[in-house]
């Protein structure tokens, strides 16, 4: 019982130094500001996005930043609706828009990886920022992404809000998604990528060539975000986080339980291709969330002393808060914290079901 004491206390003090180094490293995030206007490359891989691309356009052809310093390249992704028909619409009165297509998927390059390499490659300007078709930025968005590129940064990301049917859903799922962003921050506080997300990011056409593209995650069907920025790792500068109002993105759709599950089963099924530090990061914490549940077993069934449930139960909560507090903190949406003992309750077996979901069972990819 001696040896499982000690194992249980060096996973949860190992687990609160990893969560509370992401604290710190949001508290010492870099964050010094541009002062000139850089010339910007926005990239949208669109596949069968008829219904979301006026919004998106409409706000990218509205923002406030110089209109001849900045491109929007838009490629259509083998669609079968009227992407092209829509984008074309656009373009013929706005001059910085180009339309790209995609008519077959590469064998080297697949999902969206072949769109975005196309849009990359065709890309005028060395600053290159990305969202998806169904976001919608807000009209200060390219200020923010330029304010953040300092002549040293290669990577910049920001916070997005995804809507939800269920108003109780959208909260929860909202909070479990700052927790990603955190995670992002306090990483990039480090100049560590560990993760990123697609709809609100930015790096550098140089250091897209520098790592040759998408090679070598060509053939991993998801992934052109977090595979990608693991990939650039060791050639990174200094890397930005966004977390001003005007930086944060809404997802224009509205996620259902289906598609929610979709999405996590994915994500989860990228473990297999992450870099060896991040892989064992991610097993750790997956084997101390397998841990956790048993030492909450032992302690209902008064197999664990009550003292020693409550010590690793402290170790977790207390720099999760911290975190998560101070993150939502400075995104201004500190009201989701009020479901945080909600999301203490289920978001390890929740990480431990799609965890191994996503990485043996198999996922539905948007059509």
């Amino acid at each position: 019982m001696e040896i499982m004491e000690f194992i249980i206390y060096t996973f949860a003090l190992l687990y609160f130094t990893i969560i509370f180094s992401f604290f710190i490293g949001i508290v010492f995030l870099e964050n010094s500001k541009n002062t000139k206007i850089n010339k910007i490359s926005v990239i949208v891989a669109a596949r069968n996005e008829e219904k979301h691309l006026p919004n998106l356009l409409d706000s990218l052809i509205s923002q406030n930043y110089p209109t001849e310093n900045y491109e929007i390249i838009i490629i259509d992704d083998r669609s079968v609706d009227k992407t092209a028909e829509i984008v074309n619409g656009y373009k013929a009165n706005n001059y910085n828009i180009t339309l790209l297509k995609v008519k077959n998927e590469s064998k080297h390059l697949l999902g969206k990886k072949g769109a975005l390499d196309k849009g990359i490659r065709t890309a005028k300007h060395d600053i290159l920022a990305f969202t998806d078709a169904d976001c919608v930025p807000t009209n200060n968005w390219l200020m923010q992404i330029n304010n953040h590129f300092t002549d040293d940064t290669d990577i910049v990301a920001g916070y997005s809000y995804v809507h939800y049917k269920n108003p109780f859903f959208r909260f929860l799922k909202n909070l479990e998604r700052s927790s990603i962003f955190a995670v992002i921050a306090g990483s990039f506080g480090w100049n560590w990528g560990i993760t990123i997300t697609a709809g609100n990011m930015a790096y550098r056409k140089q250091l897209y060539e520098k790592v040759n593209g998408f090679s070598n995650i060509g053939k991993v069907r998801s992934g052109d975000d977090v595979l990608m920025i693991q990939k650039m790792g060791k050639y990174i500068r200094k890397m930005k986080f966004m977390f001003h109002q005007d930086s944060i993105i809404e997802a224009g759709r509205m996620e259902t339980a289906d598609s929610q599950i979709q999405q996590e089963t994915r994500r989860g099924s990228k473990w297999k291709h992450y870099t060896l530090p991040v892989k064992l990061m991610t097993l750790f914490i997956f084997i101390y969330y397998i841990i956790f549940i048993g030492s909450f077993f032992g302690f209902i069934f008064a197999k664990l002393s009550t003292i020693l449930f409550m010590i690793i139960l402290v170790l977790k909560i207390i720099p999760e808060f911290l975190l998560l507090t101070l993150f939502l903190l400075k995104i201004r949406k500190l009201k989701l914290m009020f479901l945080f003992p909600i999301a203490e309750l289920i978001y390890i077996p929740y990480f431990v079901f799609f965890g191994l979901k996503g990485t043996f069972g198999k996922f539905k990819w948007k059509e």
